[in-house]
């Protein structure tokens, strides 16, 4: 999958913070590599449906699960323009309402997971408290951070990366200067961009200092170097080759790769340890509709560390989630694993499902979400809003999993968009949008190696 620039920021946004008590879960759209909305656009939200819209999760979120399928950047609301100079990258008009992002809090056990290949830059302030981020749900997955302004973590958070090809930078190479948090970097005497630890008693005895360096452009402190030795900061050589240059996974300041966790370094703060994969490795995960009228749940690991089950959760939705069974897991195996579950009485309409994958330790974490819906679930092409406006609202149903090559183009054959998609078997609802054309009429193409539809639009 392609790696995309933009990317997310481990929290977020938007519209009436939400004070209740209950989980929250957010999922992303699939694929933001045309659309290029930011974190705090409603377009970005939607789960498996791009069509859901839904607002983005509040600025101060508590107890939410953020789940981001894709690549995405998080800015601040600074007159609506980014705060490293250019525009935002979506056309998202602010209202009265809007929660400023200048400073994204998570609290209370939220937790933000990144899939697939990507990349994460977060160029606003963000705190964690009693929350965490979470790289590399799957052994296979590239995914970076560029944390381009100032990341506060607590002793009960946690920032993990959970495989060997996941990495954070702080190295700020777009060269932010307006960082947003308060902090400033020992010695340096001004905002740096990087990671902190919020301190608690004891506190170090040269000043009362709130913050510890976790992960700074100037490399990072070590348990016992944090604040004693004025210029003595090191970096981490966690899974890297610090005496071949320019070898896979290089050493420098300001870059640690994973598998790595932050945890409580004692007095001085929190720290980056080394640390285990996650203990499930989801390949995939697939709902279809049986013939019965049943909805078929599937899915594959392709490694587990003492996994202990797999809850599957049920929402029509994707706000308020309901238990519906229990799949007891191998527990430990290094090969692929299949598992299946039949909803023998799906709810009407969408039937929204994830898993909570459980190990024996107490320790979980949820899959992406799948939808499947009883109407048109069969129909090879559904097209939602034709006349369409700005964007084709399309759902696809393939036979088998392949590469789709879709097009628009008006009558005299010009082409406004080319668009590749990876479909998996079943229903794939994709969101196209094509650059303005000055025609009424224009023809969708969609081809893969067994699959090929043709259908006239009608622009308004």
């Amino acid at each position: 999958m392609k790696k995309f620039y933009s990317v997310i920021l481990a929290s977020v946004l938007l519209l009436n913070s939400i004070n209740s008590k209950a989980q929250t879960v957010y999922n992303s759209i699939l694929d933001n590599s045309v659309t290029n909305y930011t974190l705090d656009d409603p377009r970005f939200w939607g789960g498996t449906d791009p069509f859901d819209v839904t607002p983005a999760p509040p600025a101060n979120c508590s107890n939410c699960i953020i789940n981001i399928f894709t690549s995405v950047i998080a800015v601040p609301q600074n007159g609506g323009t980014v705060a490293n100079g250019g525009t935002p990258t979506s056309t998202l008009v602010v209202g009265g309402n809007a929660v400023s992002l200048n400073h994204i809090t998570l609290t209370n056990g939220s937790r933000v997971n990144v899939y697939g290949n990507t990349k994460l830059i977060i160029n606003t302030w963000l705190t964690l408290k009693g929350s965490s981020i979470v790289l590399g749900n799957d052994p296979t997955s590239i995914e970076s951070i560029d944390i381009n302004d100032e990341v506060d973590i607590d002793a009960a958070s946690s920032i993990q990366l959970a495989n060997n090809q996941t990495s954070i930078s702080v190295l700020n190479l777009v060269g932010r200067t307006n960082i947003l948090g308060p902090y400033n970097e020992i010695g340096n005497n001004a905002p740096v961009a990087g990671i902190y630890g919020i301190r608690t008693a004891p506190v170090p005895p040269n000043g009362a200092l709130l913050y510890s360096q976790i992960l700074g452009p100037n490399g990072v402190g070590s348990d016992n170097q944090q604040y004693f030795a004025p210029g003595g900061e090191q970096y981490y050589t966690y899974n890297c080759t610090p005496t071949v240059p320019g070898a896979p996974n290089d050493c420098g300041f300001g870059l640690v790769f994973g598998p790595v966790v932050t945890t409580n370094g004692g007095s001085y703060g929190v720290i980056f340890v080394g640390s285990g994969v996650l203990p499930v490795s989801l390949v995939q995960l697939l709902a279809t509709k049986a013939d019965d009228g049943s909805n078929q749940l599937k899915w594959t690991t392709s490694q587990e560390q003492n996994a202990s089950n797999y809850e599957i959760e049920r929402s029509s939705d994707q706000t308020g989630w309901t238990k519906i069974g229990t799949v007891k897991a191998k527990g430990f195996s290094s090969t692929a694993t299949n598992y299946n579950y039949t909803d023998r009485l799906p709810l009407s309409g969408s039937s929204y499902y994830h898993l909570r994958m459980n190990d024996i330790d107490g320790k979980f974490t949820y899959s992406k979400t799948v939808v499947v819906s009883s109407d048109n679930s069969n129909q090879p092409l559904v097209v939602y809003n034709n006349p369409f406006t700005d964007q084709i609202r399309l759902k696809v149903n393939v036979g088998k999993a392949q590469n789709l090559i879709l097009t628009v183009s008006d009558l005299q054959g010009k082409t406004y968009l080319t668009q590749s998609y990876n479909a998996q078997a079943g229903d794939n609802l994709i969101s196209l949008q094509p650059s303005a054309g000055s025609g009424a009429m224009y023809i969708l193409k969609i081809n893969g190696n067994t699959y090929s539809q043709t259908v006239k639009l009608q622009k308004q």
